[in-house]
């Protein structure tokens, strides 16, 4: 069974929009708690406000009103901004934008069920799943969401669908592939090598082991921390102010403990607060830690995230147009506009994506250091 369709920004967006705001897991359910906190908070800093221009506009203002009236400005002002970063909409719209720079992401789309899997292909790239890695179907407005275990992979809109009878009909089709009854007519091979006409500058040829990929990642994710990519604006401010806050709450508590029993049960409470506060915001500083890295990529192996790497050789085409990884039935083209950044060590070559993705090579992919010199020369060269 065969879907063509054009994937649009709009639609995209609205797919993002309801994975946003499905509830799943306990994540989701803190999210969807933090917002409505934020927002009961804007509502109560939106009433205060108005209650003071009321007092002031009746002639009955007197000065103490003063702090309460800033008071209020600053909930509400603060209540807005968190609501902004915690909504829904924000991650869509920040999703969407990071697959702006994809080549072909937006445009024609083909997804087919073939015998050994669902193969999803746009513009030059074409990506192929097990039916088994396909861990769950979710229908909502029209739109239908394919998941992997790592997260959302598909976004297929209401008009990939002529009518309903077909969606049902491919949702019938999956849900019998994904149990054993996979169609048994197939599209045929689809070409792995290079563009005609294309120029290429290196092809790498390599196959990773588990060992050498997890050391691999290892470096990278602690060399990406030492780069601007991680230091956002966001992450610069929550570090600034995380050894302070910490600070203040270990201060705070300290004191409420040596002034016990006169500071009573809600100094305490307080001062715990102020000290959850540091603490949550000096994690982070945890992802400097080896250790935690190293747990944290495990967790990540369990998940299943690094099967596409590790099932077999992987050929890396490098030239003007960007970086074509190609592997058994499938292609990967990453433009040069997406990548932000080169990193050439002992243990390899990586080139950080502007969307936290990585490219990884290991020396094995290059006949000497000096090539693998040259191929780092080569990609900063293109940014």
């Amino acid at each position: 069974m065969e879907l063509r369709y054009n994937l649009t920004r709009q639609e995209f967006k609205r797919g993002l929009l309801l994975h946003e705001r499905r509830l799943k897991g306990a994540l989701s359910v803190i999210r969807r708690v933090e917002w409505f906190f934020f927002l009961a908070t804007a509502v109560f800093g939106a009433v205060m406000l108005f209650m003071l221009l009321v007092v002031l506009a009746s002639g009955r203002w007197e000065e103490e009103f003063g702090s309460v009236f800033w008071l209020a400005v600053c909930t509400l002002g603060l209540s807005l901004a968190f609501l902004w970063l915690t909504s829904a909409r924000r991650r869509a719209f920040h999703g969407e934008r990071l697959m702006t720079g994809e080549a072909g992401f937006f445009g024609p789309w083909t997804l087919t069920l073939t015998r050994d899997g669902v193969a999803v292909t746009y513009g030059v790239s074409r990506r192929m799943e097990p039916y088994d890695a396909i861990d769950q179907v979710w229908e909502k407005k029209g739109f239908v969401l394919l998941y992997l275990k790592v997260g959302l992979w598909v976004v297929l809109p209401p008009y990939a669908f002529q009518k309903p009878e077909e969606r049902t009909a491919f949702l019938t089709a999956l849900e019998e592939a994904r149990q054993g009854c996979p169609p048994q007519e197939d599209a045929g091979e689809y070409p792995v090598e290079a563009a005609e006409g294309e120029e290429i500058a290196f092809s790498l040829r390599y196959t990773w082991t588990p060992e050498g990929l997890h050391q691999v990642l290892l470096r990278a994710n602690l060399a990406y921390l030492r780069t601007r990519l991680y230091w956002r604006p966001a992450m610069i401010v929550v570090a600034v102010l995380s050894l302070p806050a910490l600070a203040v709450g270990i201060l705070m508590l300290i004191g409420a403990l040596s002034d016990w029993p006169a500071a009573g049960a809600d100094g305490v409470l307080y001062a715990l607060g102020a000290l959850t506060v540091g603490a949550c915001l000096c994690l982070t500083w945890l992802s400097f830690v080896p250790g935690f890295v190293d747990w944290a990529i495990r967790r990540q192996e369990k998940k299943d995230m690094f099967r596409k790497l590790l099932e077999g050789p992987i050929t890396d085409i490098i030239g003007p147009h960007g970086v074509d990884s190609l592997r058994p039935g499938e292609r990967e083209r990453t433009l040069w506009s997406q990548i932000g950044g080169v990193k050439s060590a002992d243990w390899g070559l990586v080139l950080f994506r502007l969307d936290r993705k990585m490219l990884l090579f290991p020396p094995e992919a290059f006949s000497n250091r000096g090539e693998q010199e040259q191929v780092a020369e080569y990609a900063r060269g293109q940014l």
